[in-house]
């Protein structure tokens, strides 16, 4: 929609181009930031623009698809490839510990330069490197957006389907509550098409979605068999999983951090 690109580059403050081949065949680096399944199409077209050197890369959730697409392009064309996902959102304005996950690709005889000289400018923002491959990111995602996204999502509409309203049972709310609703209700205000994306375009998401049906229909029967010890086995089982995370000795006293902030807004 061209009417929208005058007005987003306006809004911004940048220039903008309606032809893929002006738009690219200067640059020196090229980042591709659209739709996730719109994302191999456009690395594909836009490839025999590219000058020699150049570097390219996507920010995309999921990186199957994108990687096979940048696999073939730097077969291709003398070009530099990387994929990239930062893991946070455009609201943050200090990067410093923050998480961004790279995925090497390969390119021309210049690309540890040109890679290292990208990497060494995210270290000096203090950001963290993860390096991984497709399928390990697809499957860690899937768990680490996917999952969070869904159940807050659900955690929502459960609500909903009670028919009991918000504002009424925060009225009873305790500190798990309260803080569970302020996670849940800070997810649902972002975009709708992307948490779809990151769901619905990751193949590794539908097995983990799987995985969880099965596990409320086992929870659904001790609860409905009040079956005590299954229940200790798997609260127990939870419990000792999450021993083994760094923060877990901290979680509390994050937890009513968080609260204290809640409480004096």
């Amino acid at each position: 929609n061209k009417e929208r690109l005058k007005a987003v580059a306006t809004e911004m403050g940048v220039n903008y181009e309606f032809s893929l081949e002006r738009s690219v065949k200067q640059a020196d680096i090229v980042m591709v930031t659209i739709p996730i399944k719109d994302t191999p199409e456009m690395i594909t077209k836009i490839g025999p623009y590219l000058k020699e050197n150049a570097l390219i890369f996507d920010i995309t959730s999921i990186k199957k698809a994108v990687f096979e697409a940048l696999e073939d392009l730097k077969k291709s064309f003398p070009v530099n490839c990387i994929s990239l996902h930062p893991m946070f959102g455009p609201g943050i304005k200090d990067m410093k510990n923050y998480v961004i996950i790279v995925l090497k690709i390969g390119g021309t005889d210049k690309y540890d330069v040109i890679i290292n000289n990208l990497l060494d400018m995210f270290r000096s923002d203090g950001l963290i490197i993860t390096e991984t491959s497709p399928d390990i990111h697809d499957k860690r995602v899937a768990l680490t957006l996917g999952v969070p996204h869904m159940l807050n999502i659900l955690f929502l509409n459960l609500l909903k389907n009670a028919n009991e309203p918000l504002n009424e049972l925060t009225k009873y709310t305790g500190t798990t509550f309260l803080l569970q609703k302020v996670f849940a209700e800070s997810i649902i205000q972002r975009e709708m098409e992307m948490f779809g994306e990151i769901q619905m375009e990751n193949q590794q998401f539908l097995t983990i979605l799987e995985m969880f049906e099965k596990l409320v229909n086992k929870y659904k029967k001790l609860i409905e068999n009040k079956d005590i010890k299954g229940f200790s086995e798997i609260f127990s089982q939870g419990l000792d999983y999450s021993k083994e995370d760094n923060h877990f000795e901290n979680s509390y006293k994050y937890f009513y951090e968080f609260m204290k902030i809640l409480k004096r807004k």
